[in-house]
């Protein structure tokens, strides 16, 4: 009867180690899904940044066509806009008559960067901040609050407004890259501008 009792015992202590290696193997597999999670995580939190940092770029380039369209437009005439328009000597941004969408080779302002026969379009907006720094850092091999390239601007002039004959319509697009060109932003609005007349007498 000792002698039952003990190959009993002996079965079980052969369990017991194979139940132990099997959660050992469990808890290990589980440990590995965890870190690789939290990699993956941290590329997706990343890469959220990215993308924000180039909607802030396009939106800020927008917003500085906006600003120069409202205190340019007198003094500016729309012209028919092509690659030879906007150089790397180009330091100010032109009003175009030809319209963004109809005139880029890929006929779209969501194809990015934009180009007309085969030669890049659009004001490069990077104003300096201080002596020779830019508002935004380019470098190509990407890095820390660094753009793959500055952002875009092309301004174009829709001619009067429908609903309001004193007003003209102007479609503002401006497109950035963040870090690299797997990420880009491309902005788009109208803005209109109306014109009032005022009288010129005195009292």
């Amino acid at each position: 009867m000792s002698r039952t009792l003990h190959l009993h015992a002996r079965r079980e202590r052969g369990m017991v180690l194979i139940i132990s290696l099997l959660l050992l193997l469990v808890v290990t597999i589980l440990a590995l899904a965890m870190f690789r999670g939290v990699g993956l995580e941290n590329r997706i939190a990343g890469n959220v940044m990215d993308k924000q940092r180039a909607l802030q770029a396009a939106a800020s380039s927008e917003d500085y066509a906006e600003q120069w369209l409202l205190n340019n437009v007198a003094i500016s005439t729309p012209t028919v806009c092509s690659a030879a328009t906007f150089t790397a000597t180009t330091t100010i941004p032109t009003i175009c008559s030809n319209q963004l969408a109809t005139s880029t080779d890929a006929a779209s302002a969501l194809v990015v960067p934009w180009s007309m026969s085969g030669s890049a379009v659009g004001f490069s907006y990077n104003p300096l901040t201080t002596g020779t720094t830019t508002l935004f850092p380019v470098s190509t091999t990407g890095g820390t609050d660094e753009y793959y390239q500055a952002p875009t601007i092309y301004i174009a002039d829709l001619g009067t407004d429908a609903t309001y004959a004193n007003a003209v319509d102007y479609q503002l697009d401006a497109w950035s890259y963040g870090g690299s060109t797997g990420t880009v932003a491309v902005v788009e609005s109208v803005y209109q501008i109306r014109y009032i007349a005022t009288g010129g007498g005195g009292p």
